[in-house]
């Protein structure tokens, strides 16, 4: 009797463990689509990154390549792809915990193989404690007994039409209030990185000639909007291309390489799949709750709105119905009303991954699960990598403007209300023309528009 009793919980776990296996299998989007009344966003929505993929995942657990680093995004590492699901892969930074692992679709333009760096002049960031000059890719395949991915399972696209140090203006996208002088730093095929002129790496960003935040020089004085000058420059209310060009010995990036895509064509309420932006191993039945021209609001399909994420229309992380039925991915259906708990405390939650990142698989109590409201409260975060002072966010807040540097706060400036639309730019305002009104001849009266990175933002 004891022996039964004992086991009777091990059989209730697999009996309920069967059965979300059983319900994950028997989901269908055609029967889903038709109780909601909805609709599935159309697959011509969708960038060539975004659509079902042209061959096979070919990549193999062990393989080594290069590719950026998400956090890091001026770095080439070194690779090992660590996981394979479906058309995706958990790529493992060499010689750094699992806990910086990041996940990619198999044909991401990120990823390049080993030896690409060499062959187009870029640094190479080799595996902790290897030299960064003496790096040989044949001796650290020998070393650590691997193979590197064979160059037939990377994509290649038509190189674009810009070069190295060309200037543009572009939007700071951690601060999208700001237009600023910026460069071309790297070129990836179609791809450029746009770093801002005298500021560390911490800004770049990587996009193509499409994208809406990058614009020829220029174009800000047509439109009648400030033009964020390089930090430290000598006059920075009365910047001028033509000198700066001069002085710095550049061309501009051709007024023809930019071609601004149109606004995106998702609804609200259209349906589709997309990764857990808090728990990056899961693809999600999804829905578009909002719009803007080239941004959508994401919500995931059962769980709350405070999960719900904006991002840019063209996100990789965006898929079109039946992306996961085709790549061989499990979706993750909604968990309905009253959702079949697994270990994790948390409503919905089946206790898989973890709020510190791959290194850990799963979760049994709140203070692992992403999903949790101890979680939720904080911002979770890693030392940096790289041995930095900065903390690096594993889920950062969406469309607001992240911590930069220097902003005092006066008491009677504290109890402005510092939340909600526009409370950005009329604190910003606010504290900009009263230090105008009382130093109106200071020089660093202007530095709303020249110097905003040393500003510091009051928002949690």
């Amino acid at each position: 009797m004891c022996v039964y009793m004992e086991s009777f919980p091990v059989a209730l776990m697999v009996i309920m463990f069967l059965l979300i296996i059983v319900k994950r299998r028997s989901w269908s989007w055609k029967i889903y689509l038709n109780e909601q009344e909805a609709e599935a966003a159309p697959s011509a929505l969708f960038t060539q990154s975004q659509s079902f993929p042209s061959k096979r995942n070919g990549f193999k657990v062990g393989m080594k390549l290069e590719g950026v680093d998400p956090l890091h995004p001026s770095m080439f590492c070194v690779l090992t792809v660590a996981e394979v699901i479906g058309g995706r892969l958990r790529l493992h930074i060499d010689g750094f915990s699992e806990c910086y692992d990041f996940w990619v679709n198999a044909d991401s333009a990120d990823i390049r193989p080993a030896g690409w760096c060499q062959d187009h002049n870029h640094k190479l960031h080799p595996p902790k404690g290897h030299s960064e000059t003496d790096f040989d890719w044949q001796v650290y395949l020998q070393s650590t007994g691997s193979h590197a991915a064979p160059p037939t399972l990377f994509t290649c696209l038509p190189a674009c039409g810009v070069g190295m140090g060309m200037k543009m203006e572009a939007v700071d996208r951690k601060n999208p209030g700001l237009v600023c002088v910026a460069s071309v730093a790297s070129v990836i095929e179609d791809r450029v990185r746009v770093h801002f002129d005298n500021w560390d790496d911490t800004y770049d960003y990587w996009c193509d000639s499409s994208s809406p935040y990058i614009h020829p020089i220029g174009w800000c004085e047509e439109q009648g909007r400030p033009l964020t000058a390089p930090q430290g420059h000598p006059n920075p209310e009365n910047f001028l291309w033509d000198e700066y060009l001069q002085e710095t010995g550049s061309s501009a990036a051709p007024r023809s390489w930019f071609t601004q895509r149109a606004p995106h064509g998702f609804q609200v309420n259209h349906r589709l799949e997309a990764v857990d932006k808090r728990n990056p191993l899961l693809i999600r039945v999804a829905t578009v709750t909002d719009t803007e021209d080239f941004m959508v609001k994401v919500h995931y399909d059962g769980w709350s709105s405070q999960f719900d994420v904006w991002c840019d229309s063209d996100l990789c992380d965006l898929h079109p119905v039946g992306w996961c039925q085709r790549t061989g991915h499990p979706l993750e259906p909604p968990p309905g009303p009253s959702p079949s708990q697994g270990e994790c405390p948390t409503a919905g939650c089946r206790g898989v991954g973890h709020i510190k990142g791959p290194k850990y698989t799963g979760h049994h109590s709140a203070f692992g699960c992403p999903y949790s409201d101890i979680n939720m409260r904080k911002e979770a975060g890693l030392p940096d990598r790289l041995g930095r002072e900065s903390v690096v966010a594993l889920h950062q807040p969406d469309r607001l403007p992240q911590p930069t540097k220097f902003l005092c706060v006066k008491p009677e400036e504290e109890e402005l209300h510092l939340r909600g639309p526009g409370s950005v730019q009329t604190v910003l305002n606010f504290l900009f023309h009263r230090r105008n009104a009382q130093h109106p001849h200071s020089p660093s009266s202007n530095c709303f528009h020249g110097n905003s990175r040393q500003m510091k933002w009051l928002f949690p």
